[in-house]
């Protein structure tokens, strides 16, 4: 079937709803070969634009939904409709559903120490017969190849269907990228962001009323100063807000040969 796509700042999105994208994700766990989803939001585009390697895993995914208020607004301003914006952290938990009634193994990969392990007690309370087959902390910062290696070999062997890695944009897609061909087992490999933090509860989502009206940005900005670094967290807001409406609108003004 012919992709439904729309493109911002050179990134491709597949232009579908929620209940499409999980119906797409159900149809990639029953072929037998490796599947990438991404979840690009204005931060991603962002870095897309300055780094092509990035910018070419986006474009060459098997799925992008759009995730992010901005993704909305940027359409809108270019002409484009949208016909749903996709949180990640919805689509990860109606994907967990999904896995749990399939009877699907999960590995989850990433965040600070005792998080992912947090995550964890969280989704089996929410789907008590999910299959988590494997569970590593991960790290945002410096990465050695001795413990990339150690991570590939035990998801190896836990064998996973689906692949949640929670190293932030855009090291986990670089990640997935680098390692794909040694992800032998696994059918969907998905970068989650903040997504084991927000069932972890060490960070708390917006009230689903702000989510819902695309305010989700506003709680995170007014909320930084409770967690680590919140002038980086403000600078992020501010990043995928304003500066990101700036570059959309200069590339849209650009002249194309």
């Amino acid at each position: 079937m012919h992709r439904q796509t729309i493109r911002l700042l050179d990134v491709t999105f597949d232009n579908l709803t929620q209940a499409e994208a999980i119906h797409k994700a159900t149809e990639f766990l029953e072929e037998r070969r490796f599947h990438l989803i991404v979840t690009p939001g204005p931060e991603f585009l962002l870095e897309a634009t300055a780094h092509q390697q990035f910018r070419d895993i986006l474009n060459h995914a098997d799925l992008s939904i759009a995730d992010g208020m901005g993704i909305h607004l940027g359409t809108r301003l270019t002409g484009q409709r949208l016909r749903q914006r996709i949180p990640g952290a919805d689509f990860v938990l109606d994907l967990m559903s999904v896995a749990a009634k399939k009877g699907s193994r999960v590995f989850l990969f990433g965040a600070k120490n005792g998080v992912a392990e947090q995550a964890t007690k969280k989704l089996l309370q929410l789907y008590p017969t999910l299959n988590i087959v494997g569970i590593e902390s991960g790290s945002r910062g410096h990465w050695t190849k001795l413990h990339d290696h150690r991570i590939v070999e035990r998801i190896h062997l836990a064998k996973p269907d689906i692949l949640l890695v929670a190293l932030g944009a855009p090291k986990q897609e670089l990640w997935i990228d680098q390692h794909r061909a040694a992800l032998h087992n696994v059918r969907i490999a998905i970068g989650v962001g903040r997504t084991f933090d927000y069932l972890a509860g060490t960070i708390k989502r917006a009230p689903k009323v702000m989510r819902d009206t695309g305010f989700e940005w506003l709680h995170t900005y007014l909320n930084a100063g409770k967690y680590y670094q919140p002038e980086h967290r403000r600078q992020r807001v501010t990043n995928a807000t304003v500066r990101f409406i700036i570059e959309l609108a200069k590339h849209h003004r650009a002249p194309r040969y």
